[in-house]
């Protein structure tokens, strides 16, 4: 007689994932791999998209077995993240390949993880709880369709965002689980569906492992951009809409301090924006996209580490850098709506400042007053390393999701 039981059985279906290091990919890459090594039998359905130029350069296989994980993937072309018709179009599509995919191996009594990257693809999940008799649970990082309205790609009184409204809420709603990533998306998503009893909270976690506190003069970024006796405000991580960045570029051109510098790092809609302010400022410097491996080296080439959010996107996105800016000893100053989960965590655990948008001289002199005082920040730095090393350590975050299958 063999009593072996069988392990349970996890989709987890992802617009990107491994080799992909960007973000959501690298997110989605690591709560798969965790939860194989614990035992269960973790299949994921993905693209074969890069997200960042140089991430992917050779074919990738359709499937493949990596760390546990077994690989499906379909094959749509790369993302144009910086071309929003083109993305809109290229997510009609991958949320069609993924959804048929997934149709054809999915089987009753599986569990099934669903990220809300593409967006499209959630508005195909009540069709196939139904179909194959499998309930799915939402890992909501972006919340559709509000985002599109905070972005100013929608209008909120338009028909057709009143009509997408409907319908997503609709695929929220019957999600078993709708797993956020801050308090304020928490309260959004529960308004949402209309209950609290199923929203969760798994926060993003800290490469506590990986990135650690390092001197800025150390770092090879500091020495390459000449940097060396300079205060430096750094924004590392996606240059889009949601981010708000005129709000900073704004208070920059009010700033006459020759000693301080800002540093901007990543790619995205609003990099050719930077880029022409940034002619003929000598405090600027821009650089694109940089690997995952080098984040250690680039997170810790400043002295402050900014997190930014553009008005009206309190509730609708959290930004995962900032957890890895904690595991770097730095402290945040954080541009964004006082009650978003980051700003919440500054206050709370003291990490640095909380500024509203929209208001350039109350940055200003945020920015003034973070210069004038920077000898008194080791308090802020020790804060910082210490709720990456606990609250937010990543074996701890990651047990989370393995616990939701117990």
């Amino acid at each position: 007689m063999n009593n072996t039981i069988k392990a349970k059985r996890v989709w987890l279906i992802s617009e990107i994932y491994y080799p992909v290091k960007t973000s959501t990919g690298y997110y989605m890459t690591e709560i798969a791999e965790h939860l194989a090594l614990k035992g269960l039998d973790v299949h994921v359905i993905c693209t074969g998209s890069t997200y960042n130029v140089g991430e992917v350069t050779s074919k990738l296989p359709e499937n493949e077995i990596c760390n546990g994980v077994s690989i499906h993937r379909v094959f749509v072309g790369d993302i144009d993240k910086n071309n929003f018709i083109k993305r809109v179009l290229r997510l009609f599509l991958s949320s069609y390949k993924l959804f048929f995919r997934l149709l054809s191996l999915a089987r009753s009594g599986d569990d099934l993880l669903v990220v809300t990257n593409p967006a499209f693809l959630i508005l195909m999940m009540p069709y196939v709880k139904w179909r194959k008799k499998i309930n799915y649970s939402i890992i909501v990082h972006d919340i559709f369709p509000e985002n599109l309205v905070a972005i100013n790609k929608i209008s909120a009184n338009s028909i057709l965002y009143k009509c997408l409204k409907i319908i997503f809420d609709k695929a929220y709603a019957k999600a078993r689980l709708c797993i956020s990533i801050g308090r304020d998306m928490s309260d959004i998503l529960a308004t949402k569906i209309g209950t609290t009893e199923r929203v969760t909270l798994i926060p993003i976690w800290a490469e506590n492992q990986i990135v650690h506190s390092l001197d800025k003069q150390e770092t090879n970024l500091v020495k390459q951009l000449n940097l060396e006796g300079k205060f430096v405000f750094e924004f590392a991580g996606n240059l889009g809409h949601a981010q708000g960045i005129e709000n900073l570029l704004e208070t920059i051109a009010l700033l006459d301090n020759p000693n301080i510098h800002f540093l901007f790092i990543g790619g995205g809609a609003k990099y050719n924006t930077i880029a022409d302010f940034a002619k003929n400022r000598p405090n600027i410097s821009l650089i694109g996209f940089m690997d995952r491996s080098l984040q250690n080296d680039f997170l810790n080439a400043c002295d402050i580490g900014i997190v930014t959010l553009a008005d009206g996107m309190y509730g609708l996105g959290v930004p995962s850098k900032s957890y890895n800016i904690m595991a770097a000893g730095k402290p945040i100053l954080m541009i964004g709506d006082s009650n978003s989960e980051i700003a919440l965590c500054v206050e709370e655990y003291q990490l640095g400042w909380v500024v509203e948008p929209g208001n350039p001289i109350v940055l200003k002199k945020t920015l003034e007053s973070i210069y004038e005082h920077r000898d008194a920040l080791s308090s802020i730095k020790n804060n910082a390393r210490c709720v990456a090393d606990t609250l937010f350590a990543k074996e701890f975050i990651l047990d989370k999701y393995y616990q939701l299958f117990c």
